[in-house]
Formats: C-alpha cells, sequence, structure tokens
C-alpha cells in the first residue's frame, strides 16, 4: 500500500482507543503498509511499545501526538496531530507533551504560544472534525454552533488560520490540511471539499487520514463500550453517535481509501495526492528514541546494616 496511517490510536488513548499496539502494528503490517504513526490523545505512553512491534514487523514507527489545543481557560478542546520528523522534533514535541501538563485543564492543553515555541523539526497536520479548522469552518467547540455550510467570512477566517499555521510550521513538508476518508459523514463531506479549495488557494497540501480507533471493523461496537465505561454512562445513552455508524478503523487498500476520499467530494486528482503525501510523510519522520545508559548498582560490602534499621 502506498496510504500510511497517520493519525492511529491504541488502547493508550484511554477510553476511547482500542486495541494493543502490537495488534495494530501487525494490522497494518499485513494490509502492506509501510509505517505506522500512533497519535494518542494527550500522551506519548505507546511509543516505546511501538518502536519494538515496528521493529519485529519490519516497518518503520512514526512518533506523534493527538494534541488538544485551546486558549486558556477553556474546557473545550480542539485537536490537532503532530508528529516528530527528526530528533530535534521529538524533543520538542516531548517538551509539547511536558507543557502541556502543566497547563492541564480538563485535558492536557497545548496552548498557541507553545507551538510557537516548539515547531521546529515537527509535521503538523490541521487536524480531524474537532479540529480548530475545522471548527474556524463549521463551528463546534468553544467557535461557535455546529453548521453545514460555510459562509465567505469562515473561509476567509480560515485563510488566515491557515496561514498564521504556516508562519509557525514554516520549513517545507511542515503543515499539511488534513482530509478523513468518512463520505457518510456530511460534516467531512462539507469540510473536505472546502480544504481542496483551501489547499489551492494557500499552497498548502492535503494528506489523507483514517482517524483509526481500533485494528478490525468488527471491533466498531467497542467504541460504544469504551465511551460509555469513560464517562460513566450507558451504552445506550454514549453521547458520540456519529462515531458508531461508521468504521474508524484501517482501510484494507488505496482502492477503498481513494473511493471514500472522492465520496466526500474530493477530486480524484486531489484524493491521489492526499494518498500519496501520507508516504512522503512517512518517508521524512526518521527517528530513533534515545536511550540512556543501564544505571549501575554498587554494593558496598564494608557496611553492614539492615533496611529497617536504618
Amino acid at each position: 500500500m502506498k496510504y500510511v496511517s497517520l493519525h492511529s490510536h491504541s488502547t493508550f488513548s484511554y477510553g476511547d482507543g482500542y486495541g494493543t499496539v502490537r495488534e495494530h502494528v501487525e494490522r497494518v503490517a499485513s494490509l502492506g503498509m509501510s509505517a505506522l504513526a500512533l497519535t494518542e490523545h494527550g500522551n506519548c505512553s505507546s511509543w516505546v511499545q511501538l518502536e519494538k512491534a515496528c521493529k519485529a514487523n519490519g516497518i518503520k514507527p512514526i512518533y506523534g501526538l493527538e494534541a488538544y489545543t485551546s486558549k486558556p481557560g477553556e474546557r473545550r478542546k480542539c485537536h490537532m496531530i503532530l508528529l516528530a520528523r527528526n530528533q530535534i522534533g521529538l524533543r520538542n514535541l516531548n517538551r509539547i507533551i511536558t507543557q502541556s501538563y502543566k497547563d492541564f485543564y480538563q485535558f492536557p492543553t497545548v496552548y498557541w504560544k507553545t507551538l510557537e515555541e516548539n515547531a521546529n523539526g515537527i509535521v503538523a497536520l490541521t487536524g480531524c472534525a474537532d479540529s480548530f479548522l475545522s471548527c474556524t469552518l463549521l463551528g463546534g467547540k468553544y467557535i461557535g454552533d455546529k453548521k453545514l455550510e460555510s459562509s465567505d467570512r469562515d473561509i476567509q477566517r480560515a485563510i488566515r488560520v491557515l496561514r498564521k499555521y504556516k508562519e509557525v510550521f514554516s520549513d517545507e513538508g511542515s503543515l499539511f490540511i488534513e482530509c478523513q476518508r468518512f463520505p457518510g459523514l456530511p460534516r467531512s463531506c462539507v469540510l473536505n471539499k472546502t480544504h481542496e479549495e483551501l489547499s489551492r488557494i494557500t499552497g498548502i497540501p492535503l494528506v489523507a487520514t483514517s482517524d483509526v480507533h481500533y485494528p478490525f471493523p468488527e471491533q466498531n461496537s467497542m467504541q460504544r463500550i469504551l465511551h460509555a465505561a469513560h464517562r460513566g454512562g450507558t451504552i445506550e445513552s454514549a453521547d458520540a453517535s456519529w462515531e458508531y455508524g461508521i468504521l474508524l478503523t484501517y482501510p484494507q487498500s488505496d482502492e477503498e481509501i481513494l473511493k471514500d476520499l472522492e465520496g466526500t467530494g474530493l477530486s480524484t486528482e486531489a484524493a491521489q495526492q492526499a494518498i500519496l503525501n501520507t508516504q512522503k510523510i512517512a518517508e521524512s519522520c526518521t527517528v530513533d528514541l534515545p536511550r540512556a545508559a543501564r544505571p549501575k548498582y554498587v554494593q558496598d560490602h564494608e557496611k553492614d546494616w539492615e533496611p529497617w534499621t536504618i
């Protein structure tokens, strides 16, 4: 497959993702993907397991994060994908994660200043239907009521948002507009058509994602169970019903995701390029997790003491 999943969640996306890291890696390897990014919600807990599983299955690990972004004092959060492109990017991504816990408000929160100070070496995807860009176009989160039509004013605001992102993620190949593959979601269909227009206006390329939350299609029902358990409700009252009518899992071929992207309103050319850009990003992300020397414990034979009588 040419397609690489750059927006994926394992069980380390607590209460939202399902499947062990190994199960996700083995699934994408069996599909013929060359790499995998795990982008957990607000944390990097899966990275070490990702490295080990990818090495065992002969594919490249990509270390990332789905960040909660917001303005100070706001409980509602937008989403954004950040991927480490090189060792500098890995260091900066760790700094972003650390600062997000210092700025914790409801969730670990990434403020704009944190992005500005730590953008070097990072590839940024604008995010899902709950991203700041998406909410600028169609409302949601703290930007107003959700809708299914963007006004000219909304589009102009979105252009300003993208140009601001471009100032921060200024290196070539460091910023992409994320297009998700869900023709069954009206919001995705409106967004993707607008994203293609915004890409043409700003020169920022598109990239395709699947917003994966479980390795196999038949695990769809686990999403509802996880949400109910995590949020203290019941399966019947789970409040993210839009997620249960679609499959948040890996496409089984390039043809499948191409068809899905076209179904959202993307032109064939734009959809094909969005798929190819996943591979370009994967090729550009070359990171090794740092290793510390093993600690050495030296026994002092001259002392004779009992540990509980110090």
